[in-house]
Protein backbone atom coordinates (compact mmCIF):
# COMPACT_ATOMS: atom_id res chain seq x y z
CA UNK A 1 0.00 0.00 0.00
CA UNK A 2 1.56 3.28 -0.80
CA UNK A 3 2.23 5.91 1.42
CA UNK A 4 -0.87 8.14 2.85
CA UNK A 5 -0.50 12.18 2.10
CA UNK A 6 -2.71 14.40 3.71
CA UNK A 7 -4.27 17.36 2.16
CA UNK A 8 -5.72 20.15 4.29
CA UNK A 9 -8.85 21.85 2.90
CA UNK A 10 -9.58 25.38 3.92
CA UNK A 11 -13.33 25.71 4.54
CA UNK A 12 -14.47 29.45 3.05
CA UNK A 13 -18.36 28.76 4.09
CA UNK A 14 -19.95 25.98 5.76
CA UNK A 15 -20.60 22.93 3.59
CA UNK A 16 -23.34 20.67 4.38
CA UNK A 17 -22.94 17.24 3.02
CA UNK A 18 -19.14 17.68 4.43
CA UNK A 19 -18.01 14.51 6.42
CA UNK A 20 -17.97 15.34 10.40
CA UNK A 21 -14.74 13.32 10.80
CA UNK A 22 -11.39 15.71 11.24
CA UNK A 23 -13.53 18.83 10.56
CA UNK A 24 -12.92 21.82 12.73
CA UNK A 25 -14.26 25.17 12.32
CA UNK A 26 -11.89 26.26 9.25
CA UNK A 27 -10.22 23.16 8.07
CA UNK A 28 -10.94 19.73 6.17
CA UNK A 29 -8.09 17.15 7.02
CA UNK A 30 -8.19 14.23 4.41
CA UNK A 31 -5.38 11.27 4.22
CA UNK A 32 -5.46 9.76 0.49
CA UNK A 33 -2.99 8.16 -1.83
CA UNK A 34 -0.88 10.18 -3.91
CA UNK A 35 -0.96 10.97 -7.47
CA UNK A 36 -4.87 10.33 -6.94
CA UNK A 37 -6.45 13.20 -9.14
CA UNK A 38 -7.83 16.05 -6.92
CA UNK A 39 -11.33 16.11 -8.18
CA UNK A 40 -11.71 12.16 -7.25
CA UNK A 41 -10.63 13.32 -3.77
CA UNK A 42 -12.75 16.31 -3.68
CA UNK A 43 -16.24 14.03 -5.15
CA UNK A 44 -15.50 11.04 -2.73
CA UNK A 45 -15.96 13.71 0.41
CA UNK A 46 -19.10 15.77 -1.03
CA UNK A 47 -16.71 18.73 -1.21
CA UNK A 48 -17.43 19.41 -5.29
CA UNK A 49 -20.22 19.82 -7.29
CA UNK A 50 -18.95 18.01 -9.83
CA UNK A 51 -17.03 17.56 -12.89
CA UNK A 52 -18.52 19.41 -15.78
CA UNK A 53 -17.00 18.24 -18.87
CA UNK A 54 -16.28 14.67 -17.31
CA UNK A 55 -12.52 15.21 -16.23
CA UNK A 56 -11.07 15.97 -19.48
CA UNK A 57 -10.06 19.19 -18.61
CA UNK A 58 -11.98 20.81 -21.46
CA UNK A 59 -14.21 23.27 -19.24
CA UNK A 60 -11.31 24.67 -16.82
CA UNK A 61 -13.96 25.15 -14.14
CA UNK A 62 -12.96 23.13 -11.23
CA UNK A 63 -10.47 25.46 -9.95
CA UNK A 64 -8.71 25.12 -7.20
CA UNK A 65 -5.70 26.82 -5.42
CA UNK A 66 -3.08 25.44 -3.35
CA UNK A 67 -1.57 27.16 -0.90
CA UNK A 68 0.86 24.85 0.17
CA UNK A 69 2.71 21.89 -1.40
CA UNK A 70 1.55 22.67 -5.33
CA UNK A 71 2.09 20.07 -8.07
CA UNK A 72 3.90 21.46 -11.08
CA UNK A 73 0.85 22.46 -13.63
CA UNK A 74 0.36 19.74 -16.72
CA UNK A 75 -0.09 21.38 -20.00
CA UNK A 76 -3.87 21.68 -20.15
CA UNK A 77 -3.48 23.85 -16.93
CA UNK A 78 -1.14 26.32 -18.84
CA UNK A 79 -3.47 26.12 -21.27
CA UNK A 80 -6.34 27.31 -19.58
CA UNK A 81 -5.32 29.52 -16.49
CA UNK A 82 -2.68 32.64 -17.03
CA UNK A 83 1.16 32.31 -15.51
CA UNK A 84 0.10 34.70 -12.81
CA UNK A 85 -2.67 32.07 -11.43
CA UNK A 86 -0.69 29.08 -11.97
CA UNK A 87 1.95 31.35 -9.57
CA UNK A 88 -0.62 31.96 -6.97
CA UNK A 89 -1.44 28.36 -7.09
CA UNK A 90 -4.52 27.57 -9.13
CA UNK A 91 -4.66 24.55 -10.85
CA UNK A 92 -7.64 22.56 -12.15
CA UNK A 93 -8.87 19.76 -9.77
CA UNK A 94 -9.99 17.03 -12.44
CA UNK A 95 -6.20 16.40 -13.78
CA UNK A 96 -3.71 18.06 -10.65
CA UNK A 97 -2.59 15.09 -9.19
CA UNK A 98 -0.77 15.74 -6.02
CA UNK A 99 2.16 14.08 -4.49
CA UNK A 100 2.58 15.31 -1.33
CA UNK A 101 1.22 17.08 2.05
CA UNK A 102 -0.96 19.90 0.91
CA UNK A 103 -3.03 22.51 1.78
CA UNK A 104 -5.82 23.86 -1.04
CA UNK A 105 -8.86 25.80 -1.05
CA UNK A 106 -11.61 25.22 -3.40
CA UNK A 107 -12.66 28.23 -6.09
CA UNK A 108 -15.25 26.31 -8.04
CA UNK A 109 -17.18 28.17 -10.18
CA UNK A 110 -21.01 29.13 -9.34
CA UNK A 111 -23.01 29.00 -12.25
CA UNK A 112 -26.23 30.49 -12.98
CA UNK A 113 -28.93 27.69 -12.92
CA UNK A 114 -30.19 27.01 -16.46
CA UNK A 115 -34.34 27.15 -15.61
CA UNK A 116 -36.22 24.16 -16.06
CA UNK A 117 -39.14 24.24 -18.43
CA UNK A 118 -42.05 22.51 -18.32
CA UNK A 119 -44.71 24.62 -20.25
CA UNK A 120 -46.07 23.25 -23.38
CA UNK A 121 -48.03 24.61 -26.09
CA UNK A 122 -48.90 22.17 -28.75
CA UNK A 123 -50.28 23.55 -32.06
CA UNK A 124 -53.69 21.84 -31.03
CA UNK A 125 -53.78 24.53 -28.44
CA UNK A 126 -52.84 27.06 -30.51
CA UNK A 127 -55.48 27.10 -33.12
CA UNK A 128 -59.26 28.68 -32.67
CA UNK A 129 -61.49 29.62 -35.25
CA UNK A 130 -60.07 33.06 -35.74
CA UNK A 131 -56.61 31.53 -36.38
CA UNK A 132 -53.52 31.85 -33.88
CA UNK A 133 -53.68 32.32 -30.64
CA UNK A 134 -50.47 32.57 -29.98
CA UNK A 135 -47.68 32.62 -31.74
CA UNK A 136 -44.41 32.69 -29.14
CA UNK A 137 -41.69 33.44 -32.07
CA UNK A 138 -41.70 36.85 -30.94
CA UNK A 139 -40.91 35.88 -27.12
CA UNK A 140 -43.95 36.76 -25.60
CA UNK A 141 -43.70 33.87 -23.20
CA UNK A 142 -44.73 33.18 -19.45
CA UNK A 143 -41.77 32.31 -16.85
CA UNK A 144 -40.20 29.00 -17.25
CA UNK A 145 -40.74 27.89 -13.71
CA UNK A 146 -44.49 29.27 -13.43
CA UNK A 147 -46.40 25.97 -12.57
CA UNK A 148 -49.88 25.40 -13.25
CA UNK A 149 -52.48 25.68 -10.95
CA UNK A 150 -55.71 24.57 -12.15
CA UNK A 151 -57.79 23.41 -8.90
CA UNK A 152 -60.41 20.78 -9.79
CA UNK A 153 -63.02 22.27 -7.70
CA UNK A 154 -65.99 20.11 -9.85
CA UNK A 155 -65.38 18.32 -12.73
CA UNK A 156 -68.35 17.88 -14.40
CA UNK A 157 -69.60 21.76 -13.97
CA UNK A 158 -66.30 22.92 -15.48
CA UNK A 159 -66.87 20.81 -18.57
CA UNK A 160 -70.21 20.91 -18.63
CA UNK A 161 -69.78 25.01 -19.84
CA UNK A 162 -67.92 24.42 -22.52
CA UNK A 163 -68.81 20.73 -23.34
CA UNK A 164 -71.87 18.45 -24.95
CA UNK A 165 -72.58 15.85 -21.93
CA UNK A 166 -73.58 11.80 -23.55
CA UNK A 167 -73.72 8.84 -22.42
CA UNK A 168 -72.38 5.40 -23.27
CA UNK A 169 -74.00 2.12 -23.21
CA UNK A 170 -71.96 1.34 -20.19
CA UNK A 171 -73.26 4.13 -18.29
CA UNK A 172 -70.00 6.23 -18.40
CA UNK A 173 -70.72 9.66 -18.94
CA UNK A 174 -68.51 11.12 -21.54
CA UNK A 175 -68.05 15.21 -22.69
CA UNK A 176 -66.94 15.86 -25.84
CA UNK A 177 -65.83 19.42 -27.62
CA UNK A 178 -65.24 19.61 -31.53
CA UNK A 179 -65.40 15.87 -31.45
CA UNK A 180 -62.24 15.26 -28.41
CA UNK A 181 -63.63 12.77 -25.89
CA UNK A 182 -63.21 12.80 -22.34
CA UNK A 183 -63.35 9.76 -20.47
CA UNK A 184 -64.59 10.06 -17.01
CA UNK A 185 -64.19 6.49 -16.24
CA UNK A 186 -60.71 7.68 -15.32
CA UNK A 187 -61.60 9.92 -12.64
CA UNK A 188 -59.10 10.71 -9.85
CA UNK A 189 -56.52 8.94 -11.71
CA UNK A 190 -53.59 10.10 -12.49
CA UNK A 191 -50.86 9.94 -15.00
CA UNK A 192 -46.93 10.64 -13.80
CA UNK A 193 -45.08 12.13 -16.64
CA UNK A 194 -40.86 12.33 -16.64
CA UNK A 195 -38.81 14.50 -19.23
CA UNK A 196 -35.21 12.45 -18.27
CA UNK A 197 -32.54 15.17 -19.81
CA UNK A 198 -29.11 15.01 -19.68
CA UNK A 199 -28.52 18.52 -17.33
CA UNK A 200 -32.09 18.30 -15.77
CA UNK A 201 -35.19 16.27 -14.49
CA UNK A 202 -38.78 17.33 -14.88
CA UNK A 203 -41.73 15.00 -13.76
CA UNK A 204 -45.56 16.27 -13.57
CA UNK A 205 -48.46 14.47 -11.74
CA UNK A 206 -51.36 14.75 -14.86
CA UNK A 207 -55.17 14.14 -13.99
CA UNK A 208 -55.77 11.78 -17.02
CA UNK A 209 -59.45 12.84 -17.61
CA UNK A 210 -58.13 16.68 -18.07
CA UNK A 211 -54.82 16.79 -18.70
CA UNK A 212 -54.58 19.17 -15.63
CA UNK A 213 -50.85 19.36 -13.63
CA UNK A 214 -51.64 18.88 -10.36
CA UNK A 215 -48.11 18.77 -9.24
CA UNK A 216 -44.77 19.35 -10.60
CA UNK A 217 -41.05 17.94 -9.33
CA UNK A 218 -37.69 19.50 -11.25
CA UNK A 219 -34.01 19.13 -10.04
CA UNK A 220 -30.86 19.08 -12.00
CA UNK A 221 -29.43 15.72 -12.97
CA UNK A 222 -27.72 14.31 -10.24
CA UNK A 223 -25.48 12.33 -12.68
CA UNK A 224 -23.92 15.83 -13.63
CA UNK A 225 -21.27 15.26 -11.01
CA UNK A 226 -19.46 12.92 -14.15
CA UNK A 227 -19.92 15.09 -16.25
CA UNK A 228 -22.53 17.64 -17.98
CA UNK A 229 -22.56 15.51 -21.11
CA UNK A 230 -23.49 12.24 -22.58
CA UNK A 231 -20.16 11.05 -23.72
CA UNK A 232 -19.00 11.96 -19.74
CA UNK A 233 -21.30 10.00 -18.96
CA UNK A 234 -20.93 7.02 -20.77
CA UNK A 235 -17.24 7.40 -20.10
CA UNK A 236 -17.61 7.44 -16.47
CA UNK A 237 -20.55 4.22 -16.82
CA UNK A 238 -17.49 2.45 -18.79
CA UNK A 239 -15.18 3.51 -15.82
CA UNK A 240 -17.09 1.08 -13.39
CA UNK A 241 -19.62 3.99 -12.01
CA UNK A 242 -22.45 2.37 -13.62
CA UNK A 243 -24.23 1.49 -10.49
CA UNK A 244 -23.73 4.66 -9.18
CA UNK A 245 -25.02 6.45 -12.00
CA UNK A 246 -28.27 4.04 -11.98
CA UNK A 247 -29.06 4.80 -8.84
CA UNK A 248 -28.67 8.73 -8.74
CA UNK A 249 -31.25 9.03 -11.44
CA UNK A 250 -33.23 6.69 -9.34
CA UNK A 251 -33.36 8.37 -6.41
CA UNK A 252 -34.03 11.61 -8.48
CA UNK A 253 -37.22 10.27 -9.53
CA UNK A 254 -38.44 8.56 -6.16
CA UNK A 255 -38.06 11.92 -4.84
CA UNK A 256 -40.23 13.44 -7.03
CA UNK A 257 -42.40 10.16 -6.64
CA UNK A 258 -42.84 10.83 -2.63
CA UNK A 259 -43.84 14.18 -3.67
CA UNK A 260 -46.48 13.43 -5.60
CA UNK A 261 -47.66 11.11 -2.86
CA UNK A 262 -47.76 13.59 -0.69
CA UNK A 263 -49.62 16.00 -2.79
CA UNK A 264 -52.43 13.63 -3.54
CA UNK A 265 -52.72 12.43 0.38
CA UNK A 266 -53.06 16.16 1.04
CA UNK A 267 -56.49 15.86 -1.38
CA UNK A 268 -60.03 16.45 0.73
CA UNK A 269 -62.34 13.66 0.42
CA UNK A 270 -61.24 12.00 -2.78
CA UNK A 271 -59.52 8.18 -3.75
CA UNK A 272 -56.63 9.12 -6.04
CA UNK A 273 -54.49 7.01 -7.83
CA UNK A 274 -51.54 6.72 -9.71
CA UNK A 275 -52.32 4.61 -12.57
CA UNK A 276 -48.72 4.52 -14.33
CA UNK A 277 -45.14 6.33 -14.85
CA UNK A 278 -44.13 7.27 -18.68
CA UNK A 279 -40.19 7.85 -18.96
CA UNK A 280 -39.00 9.86 -22.04
CA UNK A 281 -35.26 10.73 -22.07
CA UNK A 282 -31.86 10.55 -24.82
CA UNK A 283 -31.04 7.02 -25.75
CA UNK A 284 -28.18 7.10 -23.20
CA UNK A 285 -29.80 8.93 -20.33
CA UNK A 286 -32.90 5.63 -20.82
CA UNK A 287 -29.85 2.99 -20.95
CA UNK A 288 -27.97 4.41 -17.90
CA UNK A 289 -31.79 4.47 -15.72
CA UNK A 290 -32.09 0.68 -16.91
CA UNK A 291 -28.58 -0.20 -16.31
CA UNK A 292 -27.46 -1.11 -19.40
CA UNK A 293 -24.12 -1.47 -20.99
CA UNK A 294 -23.75 2.02 -22.38
CA UNK A 295 -19.82 1.43 -24.79
CA UNK A 296 -21.65 0.42 -28.10
CA UNK A 297 -23.50 4.26 -27.78
CA UNK A 298 -19.90 5.65 -27.02
CA UNK A 299 -18.17 3.99 -30.37
CA UNK A 300 -19.20 3.02 -34.16
CA UNK A 301 -21.39 1.57 -34.99
CA UNK A 302 -23.29 3.33 -31.87
CA UNK A 303 -25.85 0.26 -31.66
CA UNK A 304 -28.42 0.72 -28.34
CA UNK A 305 -29.07 -1.90 -26.08
CA UNK A 306 -32.15 -1.64 -26.48
CA UNK A 307 -34.80 0.40 -29.12
CA UNK A 308 -38.08 -0.37 -28.00
CA UNK A 309 -40.92 0.39 -25.79
CA UNK A 310 -40.21 -1.03 -22.20
CA UNK A 311 -42.49 -1.85 -19.01
CA UNK A 312 -40.65 -2.26 -16.21
CA UNK A 313 -41.16 -1.80 -12.04
CA UNK A 314 -39.11 0.38 -9.66
CA UNK A 315 -38.82 -0.64 -5.85
CA UNK A 316 -41.49 1.23 -4.43
CA UNK A 317 -43.92 1.64 -7.41
CA UNK A 318 -47.11 -0.46 -7.81
CA UNK A 319 -47.63 0.71 -10.77
CA UNK A 320 -46.46 0.09 -14.29
CA UNK A 321 -43.06 2.40 -15.34
CA UNK A 322 -43.18 2.53 -19.35
CA UNK A 323 -39.87 3.77 -21.12
CA UNK A 324 -39.91 5.73 -24.45
CA UNK A 325 -38.53 3.81 -26.97
CA UNK A 326 -35.94 5.68 -29.61
CA UNK A 327 -35.61 5.31 -32.87
CA UNK A 328 -31.47 5.06 -32.74
CA UNK A 329 -28.32 5.94 -30.84
CA UNK A 330 -28.24 9.48 -31.33
CA UNK A 331 -31.94 10.09 -31.44
CA UNK A 332 -33.81 8.67 -28.47
CA UNK A 333 -37.00 8.63 -26.13
CA UNK A 334 -37.65 11.94 -25.57
CA UNK A 335 -37.86 12.82 -29.42
CA UNK A 336 -40.22 10.14 -29.95
CA UNK A 337 -42.26 11.37 -27.49
CA UNK A 338 -41.82 15.02 -28.72
CA UNK A 339 -43.18 13.79 -31.83
CA UNK A 340 -46.02 12.16 -30.44
CA UNK A 341 -47.40 15.26 -29.01
CA UNK A 342 -46.99 16.85 -31.64
CA UNK A 343 -49.03 14.25 -33.86
CA UNK A 344 -45.64 13.76 -36.53
CA UNK A 345 -45.11 10.14 -36.33
CA UNK A 346 -45.80 8.08 -39.38
CA UNK A 347 -47.77 6.70 -40.89
CA UNK A 348 -49.34 10.09 -41.62
CA UNK A 349 -52.50 8.93 -43.21
CA UNK A 350 -54.38 7.08 -40.17
CA UNK A 351 -54.73 7.02 -36.28
CA UNK A 352 -54.51 3.90 -33.86
CA UNK A 353 -57.23 3.39 -32.08
CA UNK A 354 -58.63 5.70 -28.99
CA UNK A 355 -55.92 8.57 -30.66
CA UNK A 356 -57.07 11.90 -30.34
CA UNK A 357 -58.12 12.24 -34.08
CA UNK A 358 -59.68 15.76 -33.82
CA UNK A 359 -56.54 17.44 -32.50
CA UNK A 360 -54.48 15.08 -34.97
CA UNK A 361 -56.58 16.16 -37.85
CA UNK A 362 -56.79 19.84 -37.04
CA UNK A 363 -52.51 19.40 -36.72
CA UNK A 364 -52.67 17.76 -39.98
CA UNK A 365 -55.33 20.35 -41.33
CA UNK A 366 -52.77 23.48 -40.42
CA UNK A 367 -49.59 21.38 -41.42
CA UNK A 368 -50.01 21.38 -45.09
CA UNK A 369 -46.39 22.16 -45.91
CA UNK A 370 -43.08 20.17 -44.45
CA UNK A 371 -42.42 20.61 -40.39
CA UNK A 372 -39.23 20.57 -39.11
CA UNK A 373 -38.58 19.60 -35.20
CA UNK A 374 -35.72 21.04 -33.46
CA UNK A 375 -34.58 20.14 -30.16
CA UNK A 376 -31.68 21.86 -28.59
CA UNK A 377 -29.40 21.18 -25.58
CA UNK A 378 -25.68 19.98 -25.27
CA UNK A 379 -27.45 17.26 -28.04
CA UNK A 380 -29.25 18.52 -31.05
CA UNK A 381 -31.91 16.35 -32.78
CA UNK A 382 -33.96 16.97 -35.84
CA UNK A 383 -36.66 15.56 -37.29
CA UNK A 384 -38.50 16.88 -40.81
CA UNK A 385 -41.37 15.54 -42.63
CA UNK A 386 -43.61 16.35 -45.62
CA UNK A 387 -46.24 14.32 -44.56
CA UNK A 388 -45.27 11.11 -46.47
CA UNK A 389 -41.78 10.47 -44.90
CA UNK A 390 -39.91 11.25 -41.85
CA UNK A 391 -36.09 12.06 -41.32
CA UNK A 392 -34.39 12.66 -38.03
CA UNK A 393 -30.63 13.24 -37.08
CA UNK A 394 -28.41 14.78 -34.17
CA UNK A 395 -25.63 16.61 -33.80
CA UNK A 396 -23.09 16.80 -30.67
CA UNK A 397 -23.32 20.52 -29.89
CA UNK A 398 -21.63 20.69 -26.73
CA UNK A 399 -22.28 22.76 -23.63
CA UNK A 400 -22.30 25.72 -25.78
CA UNK A 401 -26.26 26.00 -26.44
CA UNK A 402 -26.80 25.01 -22.20
CA UNK A 403 -24.52 28.04 -21.45
CA UNK A 404 -22.62 28.17 -17.86
CA UNK A 405 -21.77 30.89 -15.56
CA UNK A 406 -23.75 33.90 -15.81
CA UNK A 407 -25.53 33.34 -18.60
CA UNK A 408 -27.60 30.70 -20.20
CA UNK A 409 -27.42 29.67 -23.82
CA UNK A 410 -30.26 32.02 -25.11
CA UNK A 411 -28.16 34.83 -23.49
CA UNK A 412 -25.27 34.29 -25.64
CA UNK A 413 -26.76 34.18 -28.75
CA UNK A 414 -28.79 37.02 -27.92
CA UNK A 415 -25.82 38.74 -27.10
CA UNK A 416 -23.51 37.41 -30.01
CA UNK A 417 -26.40 38.80 -32.18
CA UNK A 418 -26.31 42.30 -30.37
CA UNK A 419 -21.90 42.87 -30.38
CA UNK A 420 -22.25 42.08 -34.13
CA UNK A 421 -25.03 44.70 -34.88
CA UNK A 422 -22.69 47.30 -33.09
CA UNK A 423 -19.66 46.34 -34.48
CA UNK A 424 -17.70 44.80 -31.71
CA UNK A 425 -17.59 41.34 -33.28
CA UNK A 426 -17.12 40.86 -37.12
CA UNK A 427 -19.00 37.70 -39.07
CA UNK A 428 -15.64 35.60 -38.67
CA UNK A 429 -15.82 35.43 -34.60
CA UNK A 430 -13.13 38.07 -34.00
CA UNK A 431 -13.54 40.44 -31.37
CA UNK A 432 -12.67 44.16 -32.02
CA UNK A 433 -9.67 46.04 -29.61
CA UNK A 434 -10.28 46.62 -26.74
CA UNK A 435 -12.10 43.54 -26.28
CA UNK A 436 -9.80 41.15 -28.16
CA UNK A 437 -8.14 39.54 -25.23
CA UNK A 438 -10.23 39.89 -22.17
CA UNK A 439 -13.49 39.89 -23.79
CA UNK A 440 -16.96 41.88 -23.45
CA UNK A 441 -17.33 42.36 -19.90
CA UNK A 442 -20.94 41.58 -18.71
CA UNK A 443 -23.08 43.07 -15.96
CA UNK A 444 -23.71 40.01 -13.58
CA UNK A 445 -26.93 41.61 -11.80
CA UNK A 446 -25.08 42.51 -8.53
CA UNK A 447 -23.55 38.94 -8.00
CA UNK A 448 -20.81 39.36 -5.69
CA UNK A 449 -18.04 37.63 -8.27
CA UNK A 450 -15.48 37.53 -5.90
CA UNK A 451 -17.08 35.32 -3.05
CA UNK A 452 -14.90 32.38 -2.91
CA UNK A 453 -12.23 33.50 -5.43
CA UNK A 454 -11.06 37.04 -4.72
CA UNK A 455 -7.76 35.88 -5.99
CA UNK A 456 -8.40 35.91 -9.56
CA UNK A 457 -10.93 38.61 -9.57
CA UNK A 458 -8.26 41.58 -8.75
CA UNK A 459 -7.91 42.71 -12.12
CA UNK A 460 -11.45 42.32 -13.51
CA UNK A 461 -14.34 45.23 -13.06
CA UNK A 462 -16.33 44.99 -10.18
CA UNK A 463 -19.45 42.84 -10.55
CA UNK A 464 -18.37 42.09 -14.09
CA UNK A 465 -18.01 38.21 -16.06
CA UNK A 466 -16.43 38.36 -19.66
CA UNK A 467 -17.56 37.05 -22.88
CA UNK A 468 -14.89 35.59 -24.12
CA UNK A 469 -13.40 34.71 -27.77
CA UNK A 470 -13.61 31.11 -26.56
CA UNK A 471 -17.03 31.40 -26.08
CA UNK A 472 -17.88 32.84 -29.17
CA UNK A 473 -15.92 30.12 -31.19
CA UNK A 474 -17.90 27.22 -28.87
CA UNK A 475 -21.24 29.30 -29.87
CA UNK A 476 -19.95 28.98 -33.64
CA UNK A 477 -18.85 25.15 -33.66
CA UNK A 478 -22.23 24.07 -32.15
CA UNK A 479 -24.49 26.87 -34.61
CA UNK A 480 -22.46 25.63 -37.31
CA UNK A 481 -23.36 21.98 -36.73
CA UNK A 482 -26.99 22.31 -35.92
CA UNK A 483 -27.36 24.64 -39.34
CA UNK A 484 -25.61 22.14 -41.44
CA UNK A 485 -27.61 19.35 -40.22
CA UNK A 486 -30.81 21.39 -40.71
CA UNK A 487 -29.49 21.90 -44.42
CA UNK A 488 -28.60 18.17 -44.65
CA UNK A 489 -32.50 16.87 -43.29
CA UNK A 490 -33.89 19.73 -45.97
CA UNK A 491 -32.05 18.56 -48.78
CA UNK A 492 -32.26 14.39 -48.14
CA UNK A 493 -36.40 15.64 -48.07
CA UNK A 494 -36.10 16.49 -51.38
CA UNK A 495 -36.02 20.79 -50.49
CA UNK A 496 -39.61 21.28 -49.64
CA UNK A 497 -40.89 24.35 -48.57
CA UNK A 498 -41.46 24.11 -44.90
CA UNK A 499 -44.24 25.68 -43.43
CA UNK A 500 -43.66 25.28 -39.30
CA UNK A 501 -40.35 25.11 -37.11
CA UNK A 502 -41.34 23.83 -34.13
CA UNK A 503 -38.60 24.34 -30.93
CA UNK A 504 -38.57 22.26 -28.40
CA UNK A 505 -37.16 22.06 -25.25
CA UNK A 506 -35.33 25.13 -22.66
CA UNK A 507 -33.49 26.02 -24.99
CA UNK A 508 -36.19 26.86 -27.79
CA UNK A 509 -38.38 28.27 -25.18
CA UNK A 510 -35.98 31.05 -24.43
CA UNK A 511 -34.47 31.75 -27.57
CA UNK A 512 -34.44 34.96 -29.39
CA UNK A 513 -35.75 33.81 -33.46
CA UNK A 514 -34.44 37.40 -34.40
CA UNK A 515 -31.27 36.63 -32.77
CA UNK A 516 -30.88 33.26 -33.95
CA UNK A 517 -31.19 34.60 -37.66
CA UNK A 518 -28.66 36.93 -37.18
CA UNK A 519 -25.72 34.62 -36.25
CA UNK A 520 -26.95 32.28 -39.08
CA UNK A 521 -28.18 29.58 -36.78
CA UNK A 522 -31.18 30.03 -38.36
CA UNK A 523 -31.96 30.38 -41.48
CA UNK A 524 -33.56 33.67 -42.93
CA UNK A 525 -36.56 31.95 -44.38
CA UNK A 526 -38.08 30.38 -40.63
CA UNK A 527 -38.61 34.31 -40.05
CA UNK A 528 -42.24 34.38 -38.95
CA UNK A 529 -42.67 30.21 -39.27
CA UNK A 530 -40.75 29.57 -35.74
CA UNK A 531 -42.82 28.13 -32.88
CA UNK A 532 -41.82 27.67 -29.34
CA UNK A 533 -43.52 24.23 -28.19
CA UNK A 534 -42.05 23.63 -24.91
CA UNK A 535 -40.95 20.88 -22.96
CA UNK A 536 -42.36 18.29 -25.75
CA UNK A 537 -40.59 15.51 -23.83
CA UNK A 538 -42.58 15.98 -20.87
CA UNK A 539 -46.06 16.50 -22.85
CA UNK A 540 -45.42 12.98 -24.77
CA UNK A 541 -44.89 11.19 -22.05
CA UNK A 542 -48.07 11.71 -20.43
CA UNK A 543 -49.65 11.24 -23.71
CA UNK A 544 -47.98 8.11 -24.63
CA UNK A 545 -48.58 7.29 -21.15
CA UNK A 546 -51.82 7.72 -21.07
CA UNK A 547 -52.22 6.01 -24.32
CA UNK A 548 -50.46 2.50 -23.17
CA UNK A 549 -52.70 2.70 -19.88
CA UNK A 550 -55.91 2.72 -21.75
CA UNK A 551 -54.82 -0.29 -23.97
CA UNK A 552 -54.86 2.80 -26.83
CA UNK A 553 -51.47 1.75 -28.59
CA UNK A 554 -48.85 -0.72 -27.97
CA UNK A 555 -45.35 -1.24 -28.24
CA UNK A 556 -45.91 -3.33 -30.92
CA UNK A 557 -47.79 -0.65 -32.67
CA UNK A 558 -45.49 2.02 -31.65
CA UNK A 559 -42.50 -0.16 -33.33
CA UNK A 560 -44.33 -0.14 -36.73
CA UNK A 561 -44.86 3.07 -36.27
CA UNK A 562 -41.34 4.02 -35.89
CA UNK A 563 -39.86 1.40 -38.30
CA UNK A 564 -40.50 3.62 -40.82
CA UNK A 565 -38.13 6.61 -39.65
CA UNK A 566 -35.41 6.81 -41.46
CA UNK A 567 -32.00 8.02 -38.83
CA UNK A 568 -29.48 9.45 -40.64
CA UNK A 569 -26.00 9.76 -39.42
CA UNK A 570 -24.33 13.07 -40.36
CA UNK A 571 -20.64 11.86 -39.75
CA UNK A 572 -21.32 9.56 -42.67
CA UNK A 573 -22.72 12.48 -45.10
CA UNK A 574 -20.24 13.76 -47.18
CA UNK A 575 -21.77 17.28 -47.47
CA UNK A 576 -21.46 17.59 -43.43
CA UNK A 577 -17.88 19.25 -43.29
CA UNK A 578 -18.17 21.56 -45.98
CA UNK A 579 -21.41 23.10 -45.33
CA UNK A 580 -19.71 22.96 -41.29
CA UNK A 581 -17.58 25.29 -42.50
CA UNK A 582 -19.56 27.30 -44.36
CA UNK A 583 -21.75 27.89 -41.40
CA UNK A 584 -19.09 28.92 -39.43
CA UNK A 585 -19.54 32.43 -40.10
CA UNK A 586 -21.46 34.72 -37.66
CA UNK A 587 -24.33 36.21 -40.48
CA UNK A 588 -27.79 35.91 -41.56
CA UNK A 589 -28.59 33.49 -44.41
Amino acid sequence: MSEQIKISVVMNDEKPNAPEKEKNANVLVLTQEPDVTMMSILLQNRLMSGSFCGGRGDCGRCVIQFLEGAPLPTGMERARLTPEELRQGYRLACVTRPKRDCVIKIVESEDRDTPIVTEVNLPSEFIDSNGLKNNLSQNQKPSAMKYEEDQEADLKETLKKSSVISETSAGVTEFSENGEKIDLKYNGCYMIAVDLGTTTIAMQLRDMTTGAVTDTYCEKNPQSIYGTDVLARIEASCNGNGRELQRLVRESIARGLRQFTACLREKQGAEEKILGMCIAGNTAMEHLLMGYDVESLGKAPFVPAQKGLQKISLPGMDFPVYIAPCISAFVGGDVVAGLYALHMLPPFSERENGENSAAADRVQEERTRAALLIDLGTNGEMAITDGQRMIVTATAAGPAFEGSGDMIGTDRIALTAELLRRGILDETGLMAEPYFEEGVPIETRGKDETKGNPGRQEKKEENACYFRKEDVRALQMAKAAVRAGVEILWEEMGRPEIGQIYLAGGFGYYLNVEAAIAIGLLPAYMRGRVRAVGNTSLAGAYELGCALSKGETTGEILEKRLSSIESMNLAKMCAFEGLYLKYMNLEEN
